[in-house]
């Protein structure tokens, strides 16, 4: 039998939805054989899903954080004990969230003497950041953005690696540009979508409004690739060099900025590419056929669970899940799910 800081312990997972139904129901079990029980599982639930908290914790440092969040909980829920379990639950639901709050200070050269900044989202966890110039970007999953702590010189350059819906402030005298690597999307100040995830094979512009130039990222001549008008999608083959550009529905590719995913026939890789960043999991499919199966579906609020469980109703798929396994900082690695071809 668990102990209560084993029961404890798996409250993350069983908010994000990730634990088997045997753990599931051993959780429920536990919260509801006692008072102090409940009135725990609420409040860390409460943390799980509080806003607020993010925005707070995104002024302090980690123990800055977790101080506040002991302090409060000691003022409004004066139960036994209940500060020691909330930094137990704290260290395990927030060390994510506040991984993504922090800046890390780089002194480049480019952009004239300028120090440059790092912000980085971790898996599972998006953000907003508004750089010095008023531009407004939302940062999805596993995203790394350099920029500048002021803009000096002529043009307003950041680095993308990952994902971010870009909002530019206007300045007709200083191009704003996304380096990309070997290509950088340049603007004077327009709404745009880039995909440039370093573990795939292509980088993807959707333009939502106005007019951009995918320009070759060369500092001396940045020639230009493509020029896009709204409502169109290039997409840049790494490996080739080669663009290819069409007329695309904008919403799908933006909707997981109102936190929805939307695959409209997407293979079965691009699917679990997306779950993977979306849910913070590990999946591999294990039978190679169904990397080529077709999915159609929209999800807001789902648990990876339930996708898997849609998929298993209407495709030949199966899943199993491998539970996690804690970590040494008292973390928990990613949830490991294996996709298989049902019989």
């Amino acid at each position: 039998m668990r102990s209560k800081e084993g029961y404890i312990d798996l409250l993350p997972e069983y908010f994000a939805g990730f634990l088997n139904s045997t753990d599931r129901l051993a959780v429920e079990e536990w919260k509801d054989a006692s008072d102090e029980n409940l009135a725990i599982f609420r409040e860390s639930e409460k943390v799980y899903h509080s806003l607020d908290l993010l925005k707070e914790m995104r002024q302090y440092d980690s123990s800055q954080a977790l101080q506040k969040l002991n302090d409060r909980i000691s003022r409004e829920k004066p139960v036994r004990n209940f500060v020691y379990y909330w930094q137990r639950i704290a260290a395990v639901l927030l060390l994510p969230l506040l991984l993504g709050s922090l800046y890390l200070f780089v002194d480049r050269p480019r952009q004239s003497d300028a120090i440059w900044q790092a912000y980085h989202t971790p898996p599972g966890v998006k953000s907003e950041l508004r750089l010095p110039d008023g531009t407004s970007i939302i940062l999805n999953s596993e995203t790394k953005i350099e920029y500048p702590s002021n803009f000096t010189t002529k043009e307003r350059r950041v680095v993308l690696s990952g994902e971010a819906f870009f909002d530019v402030a206007k300045d007709k005298a200083r191009p704003f540009i996304v380096d990309l690597g070997k290509i950088g999307v340049e603007v004077l100040g327009t709404k745009f979508n880039v995909s440039n995830y370093p573990d795939e094979s292509r980088t993807e512009v959707v333009l939502a409004e106005g007019k951009v130039n995918l320009i070759e990222n060369d500092r001396n001549r940045q020639k230009i690739l493509a020029k896009m008008n709204s409502g169109e999608q290039v997409v840049f083959e790494k490996q080739t060099g080669k663009l290819f550009l069409e007329e695309v529905e904008v919403d799908r590719y933006i909707s997981w900025i109102d936190g929805l995913l939307i695959f409209r026939e997407d293979n079965m890789e691009k699917v679990v590419r997306s779950l993977e960043r979306w849910y913070k999991v590990d999946i591999t499919i294990e039978t190679p056929e169904i990397k080529d199966y077709i999915f159609t579906g929209t999800f807001k609020q789902e648990t990876i669970i339930q996708i898997l469980d849609l998929l298993k109703r209407t495709s030949p798929i199966d899943y199993r899940i491998v539970q996690s396994e804690k970590l040494k900082n008292g973390t928990y690695g990613k949830q490991r799910i294996i996709l298989t071809k049902s019989n």
